[in-house]
């Protein structure tokens, strides 16, 4: 006698399995579209979210631009005015004048076209430049009044630090005066 083992009818279970792997892989097509749907929503949602914050913040750009634009209308006159009134003053000679003279020892006279309105001997930066700031004080400017000033020296007989040093003084009553415009005349030859 043949003992033929167990038969075991594979048909029936290749079809269960073949069932199974179908349904499953169904099931996993479904959710791939679930997911790509909800991916779409977000990207859309996103997107949606990014041209709404582009358009608020190119609105509000405008409207600095105009404020800005508005502001520089507004105050380039009052700057126009300002400049014009030194220009006018400048041409009837209106203008601060430093002067570098060396007799024993250097110093700096300060003035308009009236006359003498200070000198000092050359000392530090901030001590040439608080005299620069208390005679224009003095003559009644204050920080917002265009200023013109010219800084006259010989350059044959001058120093070079002294020069250094003046420039330097003019530089500081400059942040201290917005509108005070200094240049630099060498009147050797």
């Amino acid at each position: 006698m043949k003992n033929k083992g167990i038969a075991i009818e594979l048909t029936a279970l290749l079809d269960v399995i073949l069932i199974m792997l179908f349904w499953v892989m169904m099931s996993m097509e479904h959710e791939k579209e679930v997911v790509h749907t909800e991916a779409e929503e977000t990207i859309a949602q996103y997107e949606a979210d990014c041209e709404q914050r582009v358009s608020d913040i190119s609105a509000e750009l405008d409207a600095v631009k105009a404020q800005y634009e508005r502001f520089l209308d507004e105050n380039a006159e009052d700057a126009a005015v300002a400049n014009q009134k030194a220009l006018d003053e400048f041409a009837q000679g209106r203008m601060i004048t430093l002067n570098l003279t060396y007799d024993a020892v250097g110093k700096l006279f300060i003035l308009d076209e009236t006359g003498e309105l200070g000198h000092t001997l050359l000392g530090t930066e901030q001590e040439i430049a608080g005299e620069i700031s208390k005679v224009i004080e003095s003559s009644g400017l204050d920080e917002n009044d265009v200023i013109l000033c010219a800084f006259v020296y010989d350059g044959s007989r001058a120093l070079y630090r002294d020069v250094k040093t003046i420039t330097a003084a003019a530089d500081i009553v400059g942040r201290e005066y917005n509108n005070f415009y200094c240049t630099y005349i060498n009147i050797s030859r």
